[in-house]
């Protein structure tokens, strides 16, 4: 009963103060309507398990996919792991070989068709710059099976040879329309330049806009199938290099055709025949095992790939535990100025609580009323914010596909979570109206009909002692979720939440001490100091509203800064600030991201080309002298000097590496043994980088043949001690991990090469021509280590540079046989040069009648400061409101003080001085006490981040556990502007808003 009248009295209470009841509930709608609006979108943009596979095979049954001539295991969604070097193995093993298609091999149902997918294609298009690089694919774009990959904008399908379509992306940067023609140079088909050393031009004539929907932004050309030509088109321009490469197979330069199909099968492909495809080398992504899964015990893989993932999973709950932390957190700062908001209602009231009082209703009728006030607000601000969350989410689709460049699905809204977000509502306005209803209903009614204030008096140490208990509790489970190996997700969000809230117990403490510091300030400061303390009701849900805000910003913003310090102390520069380097092949196709990178050092799978290379089987040499005179003649070039790289035209499974002792060695490789292996995760690289042993293993780098400019070049010094050494015979090593011991006839050091094999096991089950291919590289004892005198040359962290690990004679890579090719050319500059002069550099390499990519080192650049800036924003746009809803109460509240100023002659802008002094004192307090909040859960972020790998591989194993670096960065720009410019905008604004004249009001009484 009590309620059924308490909701009727503040229901009528809302309809005769409009204006109040509708900011109050805009303000409860405000999370509703963003949660709402962002559960829209997630659903929206989330695909369903349809719509992701129709989105990959189109209107087939499946995607078929060649992985390996041998056995696999996949996992139902298709896909293989695989090291990465695995596609350079592959597409070396394969050259000479025709890959069969699933219906040829029989590894389909009968009546099954199959569509080809030929590999991409590098093509150089004329632009209005000059000339632009992009993937072109042959695609049957007219064939029902493929409805689905592709996005029709404009246009048609292209139906003849010549013809094509282009992404929305790649027409803008052209400048092109549907109807045009654009002219390209195929770079992949080993075409001969001609006089002017330009490769051929063909003009593609454009039929269509076709966008990927799963990649809008990118630049894409597909072209009808025969329009661009195959590999084996150019073998005749690389007969003699050919003849050179004598180990090769005499036809090891064919291409070996598509190797991935759009498969239509007779009712579906199970699972049971995805396993039987598996068994001949082939992977399948199915329509009917997408739609029908199978169980974890019915995929070989599933056990053991489970396990790998386990790492980087933990640390993903945990990081988007943290990030539902900050949405509690968010919410309990609208509870924070959502309470205010009814104390003013409640103040405002109080006559009419007075006159309840006086007929006969208790304190928790009063209550009852108060809460129904939120109740009522609550409930209308859910039920709008969740309707128009939807709205908003709908407008905002298209700013989030611009945002992520993926096609959405259909839009979709989940009902349950629309009702869970209004449901938050509710419980955000009965919360908010909490506070004020227990101050309401423990007021005298004698005070409440005439008038009377009373502030709070004493000091608030009982809830200030609780809240430094939940602090130190909270401050201790999140040094145990830190400092304890591996990923404790609950205690870290526990310990995160705990210590937010044990700063908001003691803000009212905090506010009541901050009064008796009145007295070293003025006249109108030591007022609002004073005033603020006494009613400490109303300033300490303000100040803890700016807490929770500045908080999440200064969070956020630590965690950003931090990120930046480490991606630039992670930087390896390939190059020095305003070198420039011009790649050919493998290196130019590494740095575009055409390949996996060679020389990597895992497992033995280094140092492959593929029939894809831009500088291996299907283009003729590279002319250095031609290319460093183009470049020279563009840019302000001090000298360069040629890189060379292993030659791998043909499939050459070998390559000469160093060989390090076993205390040098990186735990994590062991030497390629196995017992240790690198742990899944994101922070992987910062963990290695704790060891400086492996610093030189996972970056990579070839040993190859050099001499004194070479070295020169790498490094940008004058070393004459390994300049002499490498002169004598000897070899230059970028770390002294590299070193292996010191000879004891001469007592210079010593560092040992080896011939590095990549060979198939000898029982593995692979195709004749495939064991062919391995056979003169693989019979017979491998030649012994070569130990040579040895200079380490100073680098900046022992890494490889531009992709060299040590310089050796010309004489040891004889020894072993194996051959080299320019890969690289080194510009040293004078300046750093301009971009007009990169441009035309651009320009000239295009000239050199091959793949050349131009890079030139402009060292780290980092992120742009506009996430920072919005944080600014949202931190100082909270700040202001509060302190602007803090001041407005306290003015509200004060009117008789300001009276009894004006009776006993104070000048009118006292009230001005006043009210930007009460609204600096609330921001400035809010926004230390914020920034001081905010560094705890981004410390803690950053150092679990930093202790969770490792302990787990290497526990009882190598002694101490080895943690990733910790790259902690505070964005003190952000906190100076957050505590000191912030505040002082909050009371700027309050003086120039607030009206000097008081007027003398009739008191009761």
């Amino acid at each position: 009963m009590i309620w059924k009248v308490a909701v009727r009295i503040a229901r009528r209470e809302a309809l005769r103060h409009k204006g109040r009841s509708a900011l109050v509930a805009a303000m409860l709608a405000l999370p509703v309507a963003g949660a709402s609006a962002a559960d829209t979108l997630y659903h929206t943009t989330k695909l369903t398990t349809v719509e992701q596979v129709r989105r990959d095979i189109g209107h087939a049954d499946a995607l078929v996919s060649f992985v390996a001539p041998a056995p696999i295991e996949q996992l139902p969604d298709g896909s293989v792991p695989t090291p990465p070097q695995a596609a350079g193995m592959l597409a070396g093993a394969l050259q000479g070989t025709q890959v069969a298609s699933p219906v040829d091999a029989g590894v389909l149902p009968p009546g099954s068709r199959v569509v080809p997918l030929p590999a991409a294609q590098e093509l150089r298009v004329s632009s209005p710059q000059g000339a632009y690089s992009v993937q072109g694919a042959e695609r049957d774009l007219g064939d029902p099976l493929l409805d689905g990959l592709y996005v029709k904008k404009a246009g048609r399908a292209p139906h003849a040879k010549g013809e094509v379509t282009l992404s929305t992306s790649l027409l803008s940067v052209l400048d092109k329309r549907v109807g045009d023609q654009v002219s390209a140079e195929f770079l992949s088909a080993g075409e001969h330049p001609g006089a002017d050393g330009r490769l051929p031009e063909h003009q593609l004539t454009i039929v269509g806009e076709y966008d990927d929907p799963a990649h809008l932004d990118a630049d894409r050309l597909l072209a009808y199938p025969g329009t661009l030509p195959a590999a084996q088109d150019g073998q005749d321009a690389q007969d003699s290099q050919d003849a050179q490469n004598s180990q090769a197979s005499p036809d090891a330069q064919g291409d070996p055709g598509p190797t991935q199909w759009l498969a239509q099968v007779p009712g579906g492909l199970s699972w049971a025949q995805v396993l039987k495809l598996n068994q001949s080398g082939y992977s399948a992504e199915s329509l009917l095992v997408a739609e029908n899964p199978p169980p974890d015990s019915a995929v070989p893989l599933m056990q053991h790939y489970q396990a790998a993932s386990v790492g980087s999973s933990r640390l993903t709950q945990a990081l988007v535990a943290v990030g539902a932390l900050g949405i509690v957190m968010a919410l309990l700062e609208v509870v924070l100025l959502a309470g205010p908001a009814f104390a003013v209602g409640a103040r405002k009231r109080r006559r009419d609580f007075g006159l309840m009082g006086a007929a006969g209703a208790d304190q928790r009728m009063v209550r009852a009323v108060v809460l129904a006030d939120g109740l009522v607000l609550g409930a209308v601000g859910g039920v709008v914010g969740a309707v128009a969350g939807i709205g908003l989410g709908r407008l905002a689709l298209p700013e989030a596909v611009t945002l992520t460049h993926r096609e959405p699905g259909a839009f979709r809204i989940a009902p349950g979570d629309l009702a869970g977000a209004a449901l938050i509502g509710v419980v955000t306005g009965l919360i908010a109206a909490l506070i004020p209803a227990v101050i309401t209903g423990r007021q005298h009614v004698l005070q409440a009909l005439t008038g009377g204030r009373r502030g709070a008096r004493g000091v608030p140490w009982k809830l200030a002692l609780l809240g430094a208990v939940i602090l130190a509790a909270g401050m201790a489970a999140t040094g145990y979720a830190v400092y304890k190996p591996g990923i404790h997700t609950v205690p870290l969000v526990a310990g995160i939440a705990v210590c937010e809230l044990g700063v908001v117990a003691c803000t009212p403490l905090l506010v009541a001490l901050t009064g008796k510091a009145g007295r070293l300030l003025p006249l109108t400061g030591r007022m609002a100091l004073r005033d603020s303390a006494r009613n400490r009701g109303r300033t300490a849900p303000a100040v803890a509203a700016i807490l929770a805000a500045v908080a999440g910003s200064t969070a956020v913003a630590t965690l950003l800064t931090t990120d930046d310090a480490r991606g630039r102390a992670q930087y390896h520069s390939t190059l020095r600030p305003g070198q420039v380097a011009l790649m050919f092949g493998p290196a130019a196709a590494q740095q575009a991201g055409m390949q996996p990178a060679f020389g990597m050092g895992y497992g033995g799978l280094s140092g492959y080309g593929g029939y894809g290379d831009s500088n291996g089987p299907n283009t003729a040499p590279v002319d250095t002298g031609k290319a460093i005179s183009a470049i020279s003649a563009t840019l302000p070039v001090r000298s360069a000097a040629v890189i060379p790289t292993q030659d791998f035209s043909g499939f050459v499974p070998q390559d000469i590496v160093i060989k390090r002792t076993v205390a040098n060695d990186c735990p994590f490789f062991n030497g390629g043994q196995g017992l240790v292996t690198l742990p899944s995760g994101g922070d992987s690289e910062s963990m290695i980088q704790a060891d400086p042993r492996c610093v030189a293993a996972f970056s990579g780098g070839q040993v190859v043949p050099g001499d004194a400019a070479t070295l020169r070049a790498l490094t940008g010094t004058v070393d004459p001690q390994a300049e002499k050494v490498l002169a004598a015979g000897g070899m230059v090593v970028f770390s002294p991990y590299d070193l292996t011991g010191t000879d004891p006839a001469t007592g210079t050091a010593t560092a040992t090469i080896a011939l590095q094999r990549s060979c198939p096991p000898s029982d593995a089950q692979l195709p004749d021509v495939v064991r062919q291919q391995f056979a003169p590289f693989c019979s017979g004892p491998p030649p012994a280590p070569l130990t040579l005198p040895a200079a380490v040359a100073k680098t900046k962290d022992g890494s490889a540079v531009n992709g060299v690990r040590a310089l050796i004679p010309q004489s040891a890579a004889t020894g072993y046989g194996v051959k080299y090719q320019p890969s690289m050319i080194l510009f040293d500059t004078t300046r750093m040069p301009t971009k007009a002069e990169e441009e035309r550099a651009n320009a000239a390499a295009e000239t050199l009648g091959t793949t050349a990519l131009l890079k030139v080192e402009r060292g780290y650049q980092g992120g742009d400061d506009t996430t920072m800036l919005a944080l600014a924003a949202v931190a100082a746009f909270v700040t202001l409101g509060a302190a602007a809803i803090s001041t407005g109460l306290a003015i509200t509240d004060g009117q008789a003080d300001l009276e009894t100023l004006a009776a006993v002659g104070a000048r009118p802008r006292v009230r001005r001085t006043l009210a930007g002094s009460q609204a600096t004192i609330t921001a400035a307090m809010g926004a230390v006490l914020g920034s001081a909040t905010g560094l705890v859960p981004a410390v803690a972020v950053v150092e679990a981040r930093s202790h969770s790998f490792v302990q787990s591989a290497l526990e009882g194993r190598s002694g101490p556990g080895v943690h990733a670096q910790s790259y902690l960065a505070i964005p003190w720009w952000f906190l100076l502007g957050t505590i000191v410019i912030v505040p002082m905008l909050a009371g700027i604004g309050a003086v120039l808003v607030t009206r000097s004249k008081v007027e003398i009001r009739r008191r009761r009484g």
